[in-house]
């Protein structure tokens, strides 16, 4: 039937409730009797959902609503569920909120079964009567209109007032009822509501309970990232137990959270195309065997067909593995293995892309170490390298902490990771030649030039990134240039006034604090605030803990391989003195001690006495005195002293186990002999 005289746009709560409550009283009675509207009809939504109720043959004078959950099910939803987890912690944070009012909370699932209740325990005792209360259905279908299922068949937040619930046994009662959404995709996943006495209807309780809602929704989201980081952390665990094999991380909603370019690589695609797409609509045949693997909680291997650059396909295997933690499953892993698959009769994915050659040497998975500093400038990096902006990325650390291993897991992780990846070491160029190595020279710019000219890192690296590793060593006159290529986005060659536009990603890096060098006036300060948009300090190794130990392990496992020696472990008394140590040389004096290791230790492990002197025994303290920058180059001083005591004076050896640049070593013994 035609539903008339119904008013949009009026108010959930109405300005003079008492009035409300009698002509929607009236307007009830007409309707259960004849089915029509007649005199003044209820708001358009309730009238709307009248209709609803009585096309569904509810029983507007029923009593109390069904029970369909046990105390068992219940319980499964409260503690297995996020939604469950997540409402019960917001319920109880604002059970006394409402305790003291007369009114009670409620929690219910998408099918607007209550699961949970808190707040004034004598408004929960009258709510029983009616079964207002953990186990009860309160869906439109089965209860009628009222504030919990009613929202959550609307999808939006919305207000029963007294009389506007189709069952008289509710109309004694204001409900405020507002849906809770996943994070994910937005789906309903049930609903809150707060039931007082109609008489004490108020404006501020619906926004109480929007924002319980929306508390709900944030845990959750919070949920959402704890899972993710727990599979971003298993996955760059098995990039590194799997180097070789391609990695696909799938959430437990069934959408891409992560994967290494192995993976892209056999599907075809970029890394940021698939980030957070559901796999159901990218790889349909994939998403089958991630479903049964996940329902089983048991791995799964499929054929996948991939096509190769040069147009040839070629059967790998798939093999599906579910994460399961606490008894949950957070989400799969799917390994990409260039074996052979087992069978023929196998599902095929036919996946057509042409990846090309990659040109970077590592990845993020390459990086070992599980400090909290390392973990936080890899996830600035990781969210630098798959942004759309082309911000420039400043890497800062100490030499040998890995600068140019990040450089290149960023350029592997981003959308250019197809590009050129050009390195520039700008402390080893001669400075007369920094400018036409950089920027390039058009033909005959000067004597010696080659007769078709040159074109330049920058150039080089169109479509790609760039690395300029000690940027702070570039010429003062040059940086204007640079700055120019920041802004411009093209670059002038030497001898020629026509620019060149390129597109490319700048990633610099210093071992030195560019504000120091802006203070001392050899760096300016508006390409400084340019380079520095996004700024990653990568910790020394000193300040990494059991990472020390982690690094050592793997350089003797990979040297020992590779010499074809047997493994070799470290003491406790050896691992013990590692930490303790300062490495001035950071990863690179590590890996040199590994190396020494591999070829001097005879027998299946490092003790104490394998260390040099200058790591066996403790340096003296330092001046307290002084600050603690300056204790720390005294410290370091000190070591290089010891160390060549060891080699005999012989400068290359020292700086070779130190893994410092000779220049280096001159650089510290001279500014020790200044007064």
């Amino acid at each position: 039937m035609k539903i008339q005289n119904t008013r949009a746009g009026e108010p959930a709560i109405p300005p003079d409730p008492p009035k409300a409550l009698k002509e929607t009283a009236r307007a009830w009675e007409v309707f259960v009797g004849s089915g029509e509207f007649i005199g003044t009809p209820p708001r358009p939504v309730i009238a709307q959902s009248w209709q609803r109720c009585r096309d569904l043959g509810i029983n507007p004078f029923m009593e109390r609503a069904p029970t369909v959950l046990g105390p068992d099910e219940i319980e499964a939803i409260l503690g297995g569920e996020d939604f469950g987890r997540a409402g019960k912690q917001v319920l109880d944070t604002f059970a006394q909120v409402v305790a003291g009012t007369g009114h009670v909370i409620v929690l219910a699932d998408a099918q607007s079964r209550i699961v949970y209740s808190v707040g004034h325990r004598g408004a929960e005792r009258m709510l029983e009567r009616i079964n207002f209360m953990p186990g009860a259905a309160w869906s439109e279908t089965a209860a009628g209109s009222n504030g919990e299922g009613t929202p959550i068949a609307l999808g939006r937040p919305e207000v029963v007032f007294g009389t506007e619930h189709y069952c008289r046994q509710w109309q004694p009662w204001v409900c405020y009822g507002c849906p809770v959404r996943g994070p994910a995709i937005g789906r309903v996943l049930g609903g809150v509501d707060i039931s007082g006495p109609a008489k004490k209807v108020q404006t501020h309780t619906f926004a109480l309970t929007v924002s319980i809602a929306r508390s709900i929704e944030q845990l959750l989201s919070v949920f959402e990232l704890q899972r993710r980081e727990t599979l971003l952390t298993l996955s760059r665990g098995l990039e590194r137990k799997w180097a070789r094999e391609g990695i696909l991380v799938v959430t437990e909603s069934g959408r891409v959270a992560d994967m290494n370019h192995a993976a892209a690589r056999a599907l075809g695609v970029q890394p940021s195309a698939l980030r957070d797409a559901p796999l159901a609509e990218l790889v349909p045949a994939l998403w089958t065997p991630v479903q049964q693997s996940v329902e089983s909680r048991s791995p799964r291997e499929e054929g996948v067909m991939v096509r190769t650059p040069s147009g040839a396909e070629k059967t790998v295997l798939c093999r599906v593995e579910p994460v399961i933690r606490e008894g949950r499953t957070l989400g799969s892993v799917v390994i990409f293995s260039d074996r052979p698959a087992a069978s023929t009769g196998q599902r095929r994915v036919t996946v057509h892309g042409n990846p090309g050659p990659a040109s970077t040497k590592y990845t993020f998975g390459d990086i070992l170490g599980e400090s909290p500093a390392l973990r936080k400038a890899l996830h600035l990096a990781r969210a630098a390298a798959r942004g759309s902006q082309l911000n420039p990325i400043l890497i800062v650390g100490e030499s040998g902490t890995g600068k140019e291993l990040v450089a290149h897991a960023i350029h592997a992780e981003s959308p250019r990771a197809q590009g050129p990846f050009v390195v520039v070491h700008c402390g080893a160029l001669p400075r007369e030649l920094v400018e036409s190595e950089l920027f390039g020279y058009a033909p005959g710019a000067f004597t010696g030039a080659r007769r078709e000219g040159q074109a330049g890192k920058f150039t080089a690296a169109h479509e790609g990134t760039i690395f300029l590793d000690e940027v702070d060593t570039m010429p003062m006159e040059l940086q204007g240039k640079f700055l120019r290529v920041l802004e411009a986005g093209e670059v002038v060659r030497l001898g020629s006034a026509t620019p060149v536009p390129i597109d490319v990603r700048i990633v610099a890096a210093c071992s030195v604090d560019l504000r120091q060098r802006v203070e001392d006036g050899t760096f300016r300060l508006d390409l400084f605030y340019r380079l520095s948009a996004i700024e990653i300090f990568l910790p020394p190794l000193r300040e990494r803990g059991d990472d020390i130990q982690i690094l050592a392990a793997a350089f003797l496992e990979r040297e020992c391989a590779e010499a074809g020696k047997g493994p070799l472990a470290i003491s406790p008394e050896a691992a013990d003195r590692l930490r303790l140590y300062s490495w001035p040389g950071n990863i690179r004096e590590l890996r040199n001690l590994c190396a020494h290791w591999t070829l001097t230790v005879e027998g299946p492990a490092v003790h104490l006495e394998h260390a040099p002197r200058h790591i066996r025994e403790p340096i003296p303290d330092v001046d307290t005195d002084v600050g603690p920058g300056e204790g720390l180059r005294r410290v370091q001083e000190t070591i290089i002293r010891r160390t060549l005591e060891e080699t005999g004076g012989d400068v290359g050896e020292a700086a070779r186990r130190l893994g410092v640049a000779k220049t280096t070593i001159y650089r510290r013994l001279k500014r020790a002999r200044s007064p």
